[in-house]
């Protein structure tokens, strides 16, 4: 069948079974199956002293390969480690990012210990009254948002951390928030 046709079915069985006859084939009968194998009595064999070459030289092929992937994993880590580190380029412009950071500190730590005012009077007060009215905003939207779900959670049916959950909402106490003491 895989020859199309080009030669026939007989020729080719009378091929195989001549190659049996010379022993260049061997035949092997499963059934009704005749299954063909090259006849490896015919092929040439090595020595043992052949094979034993062999081995010795596949053991030196092994441990050269074994020394060779040593190499590559140091190498490797080298060069993992060379990648994780600063450029002088990259250093030179985080030393000057810090120092600029460090004058700063040393300015604003100066004006500390002089006891120099850097907040006004006026600012502190504007400051304090904005958190309050935003205490007072959050305390009201949470009571109002707490009513409405109240109301909601009179007709449902499951449990109120349910509801919570179903809707995405997080409360104050979940999220380990407390109103701040006036």
């Amino acid at each position: 069948m895989n020859l199309h046709k080009e030669h026939g079915k007989p020729l080719v069985q009378r091929v195989l079974d001549q190659l049996v006859a010379e022993n260049k084939l061997k035949e092997k009968i499963n059934g009704k199956q005749k299954c063909y194998v090259a006849n490896q009595d015919n092929l040439p064999t090595s020595s043992e002293s052949e094979l034993v070459e062999l081995d010795q030289e596949c053991a030196k092929l092994t441990q050269t390969l074994s020394k060779k992937q040593e190499q590559l994993k140091i190498m490797e880590a080298e060069v993992r480690k060379l990648n994780s580190v600063l450029t002088t380029q990259e250093a030179e412009t985080k030393l000057k990012q810090i120092e600029t950071e460090n004058t700063e500190m040393m300015e604003r730590l100066e004006k500390l210990e002089n006891q120099t005012v850097l907040v006004s009077a006026e600012d502190k007060e504007r400051i304090r009254k904005t958190h309050e009215q935003s205490i007072n905003l959050w305390r009201k939207r949470k009571r109002m948002c707490m009513d409405a779900l109240d109301s909601i959670l009179e007709s449902w049916p499951k449990s109120k951390k349910e509801l919570f959950d179903d809707i995405g909402l997080e409360t104050d106490d979940a999220a380990g928030v407390t109103f701040p003491k006036n």
